[in-house]
């Protein structure tokens, strides 16, 4: 083979390498880690922006809230541009909800200013975060599908992780101005990378003629898989409940429990947690099913959050966001994993339901734990409340799951 071929098939294979389910499932995570990365750092900040421009703790969690309910309002339209111009369209439509608004949070310095570009944000959240999973489940083969999503949920958390602590500096150091336009320019890198992706469609339904089934077990199986897809919304509902109380307070927990550390070091023992986590639960997914690696996950994410709530001292408290991140990244993971795989042609659709339940979860966990401060309780009720809501969601999937791998 002449030099010049070589060169020709290298860059073939090269090609094909990336458009392979492997190279995909890696460009999708580097631009999930610096959509997200985006998406967190300045979800953990604004809080505190809000109450240093005249708002209480309340309007700080509300502001959050509402932003993730027009995500989820905008989520059903969206569903029907997901299905015309395929997931890649809609990840590139979310990647640039999330950066225009932001470019333009650099130049505003008025409250009013602040919410309404937050609430224009909400077409990027609404877009971006359920097309990742919907392409990534009609791109990966089953077998690792898991493995696939673990992957991306670690560049996800690694982003948190990277953000507030590499970040954060600017506010002190330059304002926040230069804040928001540092992260526009990661937003604006993820958005090339997401049209780089090859173009796909979420997956058709099976046209396999259904086998006859005896009525009454055809009753039982249409009564499991409800019980399932019930399981498989209120896990991350309840998951995401906790993990809204970390994003909207931490750094004021940080602040109290952490003197003198980087306000971004929790989140970072929260990330650093959830890149173990993410990992180890996609793999277990795949090897043993859903129900145990779920189970242990949730389990992991309501200790963490007792013990940030109860702990004093800085190692406690770190640990507790250590085992939280872990729990809530990697339950969230097998969870998506548990509905790709379960669901088979109908899974696309559901996912984008499992996103807005996560989300509503982030709302009532966000406007639950401001509602609690103004109220006078201490921050500490507002985790372990959430901390409760971790084991119930613990207690259904352990009695009402079932145990079969690929269920």
């Amino acid at each position: 083979m002449t030099a010049k071929g070589e060169e020709e098939h290298a860059r073939h294979r090269c090609i094909d390498v990336i458009r392979g389910p492997n190279g995909t499932a890696a460009l999708v995570a580097v631009a999930a880690f610096l959509v997200f990365g985006l998406n967190s750092t300045e979800t953990s900040a604004l809080p505190a922006y809000v109450m240093e421009l005249g708002g209480g703790p309340f309007v700080a969690s509300l502001q959050n809230s509402l932003f993730v309910l027009i995500a989820v309002l905008l989520r059903i339209p969206l569903e029907r541009v997901v299905v015309r111009r395929g997931c890649r369209f809609a990840m590139v439509l979310g990647a640039l909800g999330y950066t225009v608004p932001c470019l333009l949070l650099a130049g505003c310095s008025e409250l009013w200013q602040v919410l309404s570009l937050r609430l224009a944000q909400a077409l990027g959240l609404a877009a971006f975060q359920p097309s990742v999973s919907q392409y990534l489940t009609a791109s990966s083969p089953s077998p690792v599908l898991g493995r696939h999503l673990g992957i991306v949920r670690f560049a996800t958390t690694a982003s948190l992780m990277v953000g507030p602590v590499s970040v954060f500096p600017l506010i002190v150091e330059q304002g926040y101005g230069a804040f928001f336009t540092a992260l526009a320019v990661v937003g604006a890198c993820g958005t090339a990378i997401a049209c780089a992706l090859p173009g796909r469609k979420p997956a058709a339904a099976s046209k396999r003629p259904a086998q006859a089934v005896p009525r009454s077990d055809a009753s039982d199986a249409g009564s499991l898989q409800m019980r399932q897809k019930a399981l498989l919304l209120i896990g991350p509902f309840l998951l995401a409940s906790g993990y809204s109380v970390v994003m909207n307070f931490g750094q004021l927990l940080s602040r109290s429990a952490l003197a003198g550390f980087n306000d971004g070091v929790l989140f970072t023992c929260l990330s650093a947690g959830g890149l173990v986590g993410s990992l180890a639960a996609g793999w277990a997914a795949d090897r043993f099913g859903p129900k145990r690696a779920v189970a242990c996950t949730i389990a992991a994410n309501g200790l963490g959050l007792l013990l940030m709530g109860i702990a004093v001292g800085p190692l406690p408290v770190l640990t507790g966001s250590l085992l939280c991140g872990a729990g809530y990244f990697g339950g969230i993971a097998t969870l998506i994993a548990a509905a790709g795989t379960s669901l088979g042609g109908g899974a696309s659709t559901f996912l984008a339901r499992q996103q807005s339940g996560l989300d509503l979860g982030m709302i009532v966990g966000g406007l639950a734990a401001g509602l609690m401060m103004q109220a006078g309780l201490p921050l500490a009720a507002a985790f372990s409340t959430a901390s409760a809501a971790a084991a119930a969601a613990l207690l259904a999937w352990g009695m009402m799951y079932p145990r079969r791998k690929d269920a």
